[in-house]
Parts: C-alpha cells; sequence; structure tokens
C-alpha cells in the first residue's frame, strides 16, 4: 500500500521514530500497537512498554466542494512500566514511567513526519492509572494529515 492513500499509515512512522528514540534504554523499551495488546492479560504484558494506539480524528478543515479536508488524528502514547518495590504507593513505577515519559515526549513532540501536513503537537490524554506495580501514563499527540481522494 502506498502511504499517502493509507489513512493509518502514520503508525508505522510513529513506531519507527518511538523506536529508535528509545533504542538506548535500560531496561529495553518494546513499543507495541493495540494488535500487540490483544487478548494479553496485565500480568503477561511486557514492561517496560509503550503502547501506541490510534484513538480517532477531528476534521480541522473541509473545502467547500467536500473533495478535500485536513484531519487532526489522535494518537495515544501509553508508558507502561511495572515495579514492585514500593507497592502500596507505586512510587518507583511512576519514577521508571517518568524517565519514559520525557523520552516519549522529546520524540513526538515537534517532529514532522513526512505524512503530516504539521509537526505533531501533545494534546490531552486520560488519566494516568496505578494497578498492583503497573503504572500506565498515557500521552496524547495530534498529527494533522491532509485527505484528498483526488489522489488516490
Amino acid at each position: 500500500m502506498i502511504a499517502e492513500l493509507d489513512f493509518f499509515a502514520l503508525e508505522a512512522v510513529l513506531i519507527a521514530r518511538l523506536e529508535a528514540q528509545l533504542a538506548d534504554l535500560e531496561p529495553s523499551v518494546q513499543v507495541l500497537t493495540s494488535v500487540d495488546l490483544d487478548g494479553v492479560s496485565e500480568a503477561q504484558q511486557h514492561t517496560p512498554a509503550v503502547h501506541l494506539v490510534y484513538q480517532g480524528y477531528n476534521v480541522a478543515e473541509s473545502r467547500a466542494d467536500g473533495k478535500a479536508a485536513r484531519v487532526e488524528q489522535t494518537w495515544l502514547v501509553v508508558v507502561a512500566t511495572r515495579n514492585q518495590r514500593s507497592l502500596r504507593s507505586g512510587q518507583e513505577a511512576r519514577a521508571d514511567a517518568g524517565v519514559i515519559v520525557r523520552r516519549v515526549c522529546a520524540a513526538l513532540m515537534g517532529f514532522k513526519p513526512t505524512l503530516a501536513s504539521k509537526p505533531l503537537a501533545l494534546t490531552e490524554a486520560p488519566a494516568a492509572g496505578y494497578s498492583a506495580g503497573f503504572q500506565y501514563v498515557p500521552l496524547g499527540f495530534k498529527a494533522e494529515v491532509v485527505i484528498d481522494p483526488r489522489t488516490a
């Protein structure tokens, strides 16, 4: 499939960017998609990891004739860590996640993929969560893409 014709083509670009920017972290951080997580229980999931999940889109602008539009896709990057050292408070799991959160932000904030019409921007995301040593920190990123069926 030609990337410009694939509505979800940014997924592969974002995965590659995250993998490259997180490659030197120890322990190694896996970059996963919602497909990788399908049917995996919390106890079985790999940590540390970042999960890239498509969240939907908003129309930023549509041509009057309806033949093209700019849409803002929202992509969630959920940082997942596990640390059993401070189970009750979750402090250690949060500290582990904090390092990865900063790296994800550095990798994606202002990054302009060739398929996007402007750089990625940090946006709202669901609340963070903690469960029995697992810390989850979602980060939202907006990516603007042009949809023009005439180029298909």
